[in-house]
């Protein structure tokens, strides 16, 4: 133990200082170590469990995601027929009054002709009895001299058959 003399180190100091040392390691480990282990221990099972939440956020989130983009397509598939049917319920109402319109043309052209030939056939008959009277007339004024009443009205009635 000379040599610890020599060096300065006096044994019963060192034997306070190891005994303070100790006791103070003990009090730090009872009152400081442990806590301090047991928050460290709840900050790294909470930061675990905040990972852990995060992928399954993560991963309901793709979720969401693929859903959404499926609901989407759907969607767009659904406008599309919706369009699809509209142009082709367009198209057929278009066709459907073309087909009217040219229905309503044919008519009134059928009406129009029919009109026609019933004129047609009302100022014949005016022109005829206009025409026979006219005849009458030039008849009665030509053959008012040379023949008598009685032969008169035969040549007329005759006349007027042939019309």
């Amino acid at each position: 133990m000379d040599f610890l003399k020599d060096f300065g180190v006096q044994p019963i100091l060192l034997a306070a200082q190891i005994v303070n040392f100790l006791a103070l390691l003990f009090i730090l480990k009872k009152l400081l170590y442990k806590p301090i282990l047991k928050v460290l221990k709840e900050r790294k099972d909470t930061i675990a469990q905040s990972l852990k939440n995060a992928e399954e956020i993560e991963k309901k989130l793709l979720k969401t995601e693929e859903e959404k983009e499926k609901v989407l397509r759907v969607a767009a598939n659904d406008a599309k027929k919706i369009i699809d049917e509209a142009t082709k319920s367009g198209e057929q109402v278009l066709a459907d009054a073309h087909a009217r319109a040219q229905l309503d043309i044919k008519d009134m052209l059928a009406k129009g002709q029919q009109a026609i030939v019933s004129e047609r056939e009302k100022m014949q008959q005016e022109m005829r009895e206009e025409l026979s009277e006219v005849v009458i007339v030039s008849l009665r004024k030509v053959i008012a001299g040379s023949l008598d009443l009685k032969k008169q009205q035969e040549v007329v009635d005759s006349a007027i058959k042939k019309l």
